[in-house]
């Protein structure tokens, strides 16, 4: 059996293992509007303006942001209306060895910074001889700095590689974006993402996929990896529009985000729970079950009770996805070790 093979039942297994997990959802119908011609759209908004009963309210602004409304509906996620940027706020970069099974990555705020941590996280896994990394985006600040996205990724790709481009609308304005050095980490990767994976932390995830032989495990991603123009529209007023789309291998991410290969569903207060805690105490408490200590005749000599002294364990909370991130790091280990 051939590890891409193997890797794919794995999959298979804990696809359905999590399926009550992530119930499918169910077809949109198509959209009665969309088939409507100009002529007909227009007999329709006579009609609304002269029957409804609010019809007479129906002035040409109400009409004119009636339709500006449809357009960011239809566009999102790469336009919207936006007051002042709110400054984002520096996320930590952390890394620890899992159980010796699996190097963990929070990346953080893409940055220089982190970056360097990166590197060394890197290298002390490579002399422990780690077999696998997972790369946790979740605490990645959404952000359009895609060379930094590249930089990251070169960790992990060999020199020379194209890792996707930049789209503008403008002929000629698209940028390509290349590795420079040789990778530090050649092992397996898993990348966990979820819904609030945009910008350069989705475009580093998938480039990762497509050029690292990376496995994505969480939630499908924003869809947000654009490059946005603001737009002042006065006041405190002003619209953010995609104004250029990551392309990796040719294929847009935007508008429809990525797909995770293992689908696990985390609702977002045990998700942010489990990464303000982990600051403390590591991601191991959160993916390994452990005893909890009972009451022994030891401990009566000593006039104590470990089952009330004890610190309970991470309050319940369970990290799914990391679980299901381990457990790939893990099988693609043991299938390697047979072949």
């Amino acid at each position: 059996m051939n590890l891409r093979c193997a890797v794919l039942l794995f999959a298979a297994f804990v696809a359905t293992a999590v399926a009550q997990e992530n119930p499918a959802r169910p077809q949109s119908a198509t959209n009665p509007l969309d088939s409507l011609d100009a002529d007909q759209i227009q007999k329709a908004i006579d009609a609304l303006r002269q029957t409804h009963v609010r019809g007479p309210s129906l002035d040409a602004t109400a009409l004119t942001r009636a339709t500006l409304r449809g357009l960011l509906e239809s566009l999102s996620p790469g336009a919207e209306l936006a007051g002042a940027e709110p400054a984002t706020a520096d996320a930590p970069f952390r890394s620890e060895i899992l159980d010796g099974r699996a190097g963990y990555i929070r990346l953080g705020s893409l940055s220089a910074q982190n970056l360097g941590q990166l590197d060394t996280a890197l290298r002390d896994f490579t002399e422990n001889k780690v077999h696998g990394v997972v790369l946790d985006l979740r605490a990645t600040p959404e952000t359009t700095d895609f060379a930094l996205a590249a930089q990251a990724a070169g960790r992990f790709v060999p020199a020379g590689t194209a890792l996707f481009s930049l789209a503008g609308s403008a002929p000629g304005s698209d940028r390509d974006f290349v590795t420079e050095g040789e990778p530090l980490f050649r092992g397996v990767i898993v990348v966990i993402v979820d819904v609030d994976t945009a910008g350069a932390a989705e475009a580093l995830a998938a480039t990762l996929r497509w050029n690292a032989r990376a496995l994505l495990v969480g939630a499908r991603t924003s869809g947000r990896c654009v490059e946005f123009s603001l737009v002042p529209l006065g006041g405190e007023h002003q619209m953010r529009i995609a104004s250029a789309e990551v392309r990796v291998a040719g294929q847009p991410v935007y508008p429809r985000g990525l797909r995770p290969d293992i689908e696990v569903a985390q609702d977002d207060e045990t998700r942010d729970a489990i990464l303000e805690e982990a600051l403390e105490k590591g991601m191991a408490p959160f993916v390994f079950e452990t005893e909890r200590a009972k009451l022994n005749e030891a401990a009566l000599v000593a006039g104590t009770n470990p089952e009330i002294d004890s610190e309970p364990s991470a309050a319940g909370l369970v990290d799914r996805p990391l679980q299901r991130a381990v457990d790939l790091v893990t099988a693609i280990k043991l299938f390697r070790n047979q072949d």
